[in-house]
């Protein structure tokens, strides 16, 4: 067994290769692995756990899907979804690898029962990123988590095929060329852990978490490595169905009272929306955690989309005078900044925090952030 005494972290795209041989060397001698993600989990998180998982499944380890939340309705339709279990397993794992979480203790409530895993790999791309692993592999000017597994995924088909290819050489230079080799025997063995389903759970991954390529998120590399993946056996109509045309119904009931608190503030460059307990139990006959988890799911992007607005925020309360805010802008203000007042995190144009007290109270203190990012 191989033994971690320091930790590693990397944010420079530029010398990933060795460091990517460290990661593989730790997976390799690792048998028992538990992959997590962050609770309350979106199209990223649980689309690359699964592309984690399917890959070490290849590899023939014993492999532990984790989120302390059910998973969405609309990503059930990604293999593996069934596989998913909310309590950490009783088995000695050897490794943990966790995916797109900012901060270990967003894995959620218990999270401390893993300190005792002495091995733990933090693969994320948020630049709050607390580096919490052995082995830290956080890029945050990736797009997603997808993309830098899809990086991964590449290093390791070179490595076992032997062939001389960096992904992060042919894929982050000034220009987009053609990053994968030309050669067909050498693309097929740089591609060779890319099946199906981890392309269906990569391409999923990347085209939730940036917007279906709204997002500034998006760019050149992600719309290569997407043109890559659809490549393989998707239905990519039947995709986009399955993630944004089945909503249930009783999402636009709640939807229609969301928007009847709408508020501008900042001259118009902030809007917000809230989302209310009551609110739920009139749209509900019976209200669950997590299904109401997934009604919320996007409700900020309705006051994003109207015209002058620079920053979006949703406040849902979670219980009395307990609200957890979701933070959108359009094009510069970095609403990480205002989300880690609050003790949370995130992307510079998406982050997300907790905060308690009387709403209006809250309001108050977070446009007064807002308009030091405006």
């Amino acid at each position: 067994m191989i033994s971690i005494k320091k930790e590693y972290s990397v944010s420079d795209l530029k010398a990933l290769n060795d460091f990517t041989d460290d990661i593989f060397r730790v997976i390799e001698t690792s048998k028992k692995v538990l992959i997590a993600t962050h609770e309350n989990p979106e199209g990223d998180a649980i689309s690359s756990v699964i592309a984690v998982g399917l890959f070490l499944q290849a590899l023939d380890k014993d492999v532990y899907f984790y989120d302390k939340d059910q998973i969405p309705n609309n990503l059930k339709f990604l293999p593996q979804t069934d596989k998913f279990i909310n309590e950490f397993p009783e088995e000695p794992i050897d490794l943990l690898v966790v995916v797109d979480c900012g901060e270990f203790s967003r894995i959620g409530s218990g999270y401390e029962q893993l300190f005792g895993i002495n091995r733990i790999i933090n693969i994320d791309h948020h630049f709050t990123n607390t580096y919490f692993g052995h082995l830290n592999l956080v890029l945050p000017d990736a797009s997603s988590a997808g993309e830098i597994l899809f990086y991964l995924l590449l290093a390791y088909g070179a490595r076992t095929c032997g062939i001389n290819f960096s992904p992060y050489d042919n894929f982050l230079g000034d220009t987009l060329k053609e990053p994968l080799p030309c050669d067909l025997e050498a693309r097929k063995g740089v591609l060779s852990f890319i099946n199906d389903d981890i392309a269906l759970s990569l391409y999923t991954s990347i085209l939730t978490d940036t917007g279906s390529f709204h997002y500034s998120s998006a760019n050149k590399r992600s719309f290569y490595i997407c043109s890559v993946l659809s490549g393989y056996n998707l239905d990519l109509s039947k995709i986009a169905t399955e993630l944004f045309e089945t909503k249930p119904a009783e999402m636009y009931f709640l939807l229609g009272k969301s928007l009847n608190t709408l508020e501008f503030a900042l001259n118009g460059r902030v809007a917000s929306m809230v989302g209310t307990k009551k609110m739920i139990e009139d749209v509900l006959e019976e209200s669950d955690g997590n299904r109401v988890n997934g009604l919320y799911e996007n409700f900020v992007n309705y006051p994003r989309s109207i015209q002058d607005v620079e920053i979006a925020i949703f406040f849902r309360e979670t219980g009395f005078n307990r609200y957890r805010l979701n933070f959108r802008s359009k094009s510069y203000a970095n609403v990480a900044y205002v989300a880690e007042k609050f003790g949370g995190g995130g992307h510079k144009f998406a982050a997300g925090c907790k905060a308690s007290g009387d709403l209006n109270d809250i309001k108050k203190e977070v446009y007064k952030y807002c308009s030091e990012v405006i």
